[in-house]
């Protein structure tokens, strides 16, 4: 059982005070201002893929990686069916 077994069961609950849809906006705003409008996005340590989904929603293919099995099912599960995401575990290092 992987430390985030148990915490990924009440991980969305205790993050509810993050404000995703502002740091969603916030990256976005930095991806054009490269001049980035499209193409894809690295979401590394993604948790359950709240941010990796609303920047899939601005229009970029994402990836989200996450060493978690758990987390990564939540993911998974809140995915919208026609996002342009792709969730893979993998070792972050």
């Amino acid at each position: 059982m992987s430390e985030y077994s148990f915490f990924a069961r009440f991980y969305d609950e205790l993050t509810q005070n993050v404000d995703y849809e502002r740091r969603a906006e916030h990256f976005s705003a930095l991806l054009l201002s490269y001049g980035i409008k499209s193409g894809t996005v690295l979401d590394l340590a993604c948790g359950t893929g709240t941010l990796t989904s609303l920047i899939s929603a601005r229009g970029y293919d994402m990836i989200g990686v996450d060493g978690s099995a758990d987390m990564l099912s939540r993911a998974y599960a809140a995915k919208p069916e026609d996002s342009n995401v792709l969730f893979l575990e993998q070792d972050m290092r």
